[in-house]
């Protein structure tokens, strides 16, 4: 399979701040890799240093096997990205845009166009102007502006930033579509862990600007713990009693992340704390649970 993009121990300080800590991560054609963690994390600083729109104070970043620093021409010529949000002429029509995007590169076919306006399925739409575009169309624009170059490696930073659930499949959607039919790697960032969930291949968690995980989505829900729901008489005076990682849901239920060996010994010290048990119930574990497990909570540093 091949390496499209690897980032190797990457670190980042805005003056004595390291924002980014010998990041490292890789994507291969074919997956979607899911970039997650809390605002703040480093996200968008890490997209930043792979695009070239901020330097690195150390570690190598490979595009196609082109170093960013070295080749840069080379490595980000196979590279589309939205950062932030779509950077478009709302004045214009959508087709004009990408007319305009297209002058910037050598050697586009003119049925590129065509080409892209059909895979973000903006057909019927394209020549209105872009300020009557919803939200969930502008994003399809920018993907179309993005793959335009015919990108191997596309970069989108909190992509689903203001789109309601139907644009969030959509666009969803959409990626999926792209992959399989343009052979392309993806780097996705979010915050929002539950609009990744089943979408992506791969995740790499990150939190205060170092990398807590990097498997496949699936091996990402398969903890050594598992979460169990334990109904209580109380939760007062919890905090001085389970761990940091699990979480008071409300005034009669915690949710607790613990070995299944484990869980006796979990209800027993409840027990001798004078806490009653009123039941306890396994549950699988969504993305959102296995990060804050592996993040220990959602608490910014």
């Amino acid at each position: 399979m091949k390496n499209i993009l690897e980032v190797k121990n990457i670190n980042k300080f805005y003056g004595k701040k390291q924002v980014l800590k010998d990041v490292s991560f890789t994507i291969h054609e074919g997956e979607i890799l899911g970039f997650i963690g809390p605002n703040g994390a480093g996200k968008t600083t890490a997209i930043k240093l792979i695009l070239g729109l901020q330097s690195m104070n150390s570690g190598e970043i490979f595009i196609n096997g082109f170093n960013i620093k070295k080749d840069f021409q080379k490595a980000i010529e196979q590279v589309g990205a939205i950062v932030e949000s779509p950077d478009l002429y709302m004045y214009l029509t959508g087709r004009k845009n990408l007319e305009l995007i297209k002058n910037m590169y050598k050697d586009i076919p003119e049925g590129r166009i065509e080409d892209v306006i059909e895979l973000v399925g903006l057909s019927n739409r394209i020549d209105d102007k872009v300020s009557k575009y919803s939200l969930g169309m502008r994003q399809r624009l920018g993907i179309a502006a993005a793959i335009i170059n015919k990108p191997n490696l596309l970069v989108l930073d909190e992509p689903t930033n203001g789109l309601d659930p139907e644009g969030i499949k959509e666009l969803r959607d959409l990626i999926k579509g792209l992959v399989k039919k343009e052979k392309i790697g993806v780097l996705i960032s979010s915050h929002n862990l539950a609009e990744l969930d089943n979408f992506c291949t791969d995740v790499c968690i990150i939190k205060s600007g170092k990398i807590l995980a990097n498997t496949t989505m699936e091996e990402a829900k398969k903890t050594n713990k598992e979460s169990y729901i334990i109904k209580l008489n109380k939760t007062a005076g919890l905090r001085k009693i389970i761990y940091k990682t699990d979480e008071i849901i409300d005034s009669d239920t915690i949710r607790v992340f613990t070995e299944k060996d484990n869980i006796n010994d979990v209800i027993m010290k409840l027990i001798e704390a004078n806490y009653k048990i009123y039941g306890v119930t396994k549950e699988e574990l969504s993305l959102e649970d296995a990060f804050l497990s592996a993040a220990g909570g959602n608490e910014i540093d």
